[in-house]
């Protein structure tokens, strides 16, 4: 039996979030030298481009960032000239976000530059164990989804 501190490291989900940590400070440090811009505020400005309009609930859930971290990032793009926010019209309480200008071009020679990023990133592996891992990815987030949306349906139900 592995010991207790060696056995961390053979957990997934472990693995996983280590890969995702230093995925994450590598593409950082090479959008902030090239940009002026890290992943967390570049991930703000390319969600509100492809959601034109998007509300900072909506945007919370898909950075997956607590909502005081996206606030500050939202006023920190907007104040950059990046980002645009208008108050709902359906509903005065809503804050929208848009791209400017500006945050269009960025976020346009971003994604030139983040092709080949994740080019290097992947050009370890064979196109076929690319193909595998995108599947195996999708296959484990569709079962967390799954169960998250039970363990949700269970307390709405009151079991």
């Amino acid at each position: 039996m592995p010991s207790p501190a060696s056995s961390i490291l053979e957990y997934m989900s472990f693995r996983l979030n280590r890969l995702c940590d230093m995925t994450r400070n590598a593409a950082s440090g090479f959008y902030e030298r090239e940009f002026g811009i890290g992943v967390r505020e570049l991930r703000v400005l390319r969600f509100a481009g492809l959601e034109p309009g998007l509300t900072l609930t909506r945007l919370i859930e898909l950075v997956l960032l607590e909502k005081s971290v996206i606030s500050k990032l939202v006023t920190a793009l907007a104040k950059q000239g990046l980002l645009r926010r208008e108050i709902g019209e359906a509903d005065a309480r809503q804050v929208n976000l848009f791209l400017t200008l500006a945050g269009e071009a960025l976020v346009a020679r971003t994604y030139e530059r983040g092709d080949v990023l994740e080019k290097m990133f992947l050009s370890v592996l064979t196109e076929a164990e690319v193909q595998t891992l995108d599947r195996c990815i999708g296959k484990l987030t569709a079962a967390l989804v799954e169960h998250q949306q039970s363990l949700v349906a269970q307390v709405d139900s009151g079991h």
